[in-house]
């Protein structure tokens, strides 16, 4: 089977453009790496995590509802707890409500909505559940009666 190398990007629709870009670049750190029309591109400098936002020219209505098919949440990876930790304080300090951190069977997490309520995850996968997701695949085997 043909492998996959990795996460390109991922795309948005948004309602709100410029309150969308703001958001990606002043809150959330990312650099506006295009702008065209109806569509910016951002790149997180450290991991090159790639987002875009798109308003189909001004026609986009509603808000996000997780509920329907469709994208749940965006999550994106931090390295530790510690760092978590400052991304609550930096929500704080820019007024973006959120979550308290919360801990999972795989790890520490933080929620908070974007522009549009769009939920994205910032998670800590803890070492533990990385080792048991990265376990070598096994054969399938035959169903015992």
């Amino acid at each position: 089977m043909p492998e996959i190398a990795g996460f390109s990007h991922i795309n948005l629709t948004v309602t709100d453009l410029p309150a969308t870009r703001q958001f990606w670049t002043e809150v959330m750190g990312f650099a506006l790496v295009m702008e065209v029309g109806d569509f910016c591109l951002f790149l997180d400098p450290a991991s090159f995590t790639a987002i875009g936002i798109k308003d189909h020219d001004g026609t986009a209505e509603g808000t996000f509802d997780e509920r329907r098919p469709g994208l749940d949440h965006l999550a994106l990876s931090v390295s530790d707890v510690g760092k978590l930790t400052q991304w609550a304080e930096h929500l704080e300090a820019h007024n973006i409500e959120h979550s308290e951190i919360e801990e999972t069977g795989l790890g520490y997490h933080l929620n908070l909505r974007a522009p549009g309520r769009v939920p994205i995850e910032l998670f800590v996968l803890k070492p533990e559940a990385a080792a048991t997701l990265a376990a070598e695949p096994t054969e399938p085997t035959e169903p015992t009666e």
